[in-house]
């Protein structure tokens, strides 16, 4: 089971907004929706180190801004759509499997 986010991130988190950044938006998105870092990073093509540092307001190279932006509205998406959050790390490796499409 992917260890879940530390509880130093999330409150750090609790009072940030837009303004620290995009980052911080995915950060608490991916947060709600109990998407690991892990899936992240792999969906960014990335670290989990680096995505750490974007949850915390770090810099988001410009290339991959279109994919971040592309993730949040995707995690909007399926936020409404009931899909998220999810359950467990089974439902976490089918939702990797749906982003990324058949291998």
């Amino acid at each position: 089971m992917p260890k879940g986010y530390s509880s130093e991130l999330v409150e750090y988190l609790r009072y940030k907004t837009i303004k620290d950044g995009i980052g911080v938006v995915l950060a608490k998105k991916c947060i709600a929706a109990n998407i690991p870092s892990t899936m992240v990073a792999k969906l960014m093509g990335v670290s989990r180190q680096t995505i750490y540092a974007w949850f915390r307001g770090g810099e988001i190279q410009s290339e991959r801004m279109p994919l971040v932006e592309t993730l949040i509205k995707i995690i909007e998406k399926d936020t409404a759509k009931k899909i998220l959050p999810l359950k467990d790390y089974k439902s976490s490796k089918d939702y990797y499997k749906s982003l990324i499409g058949p291998a």
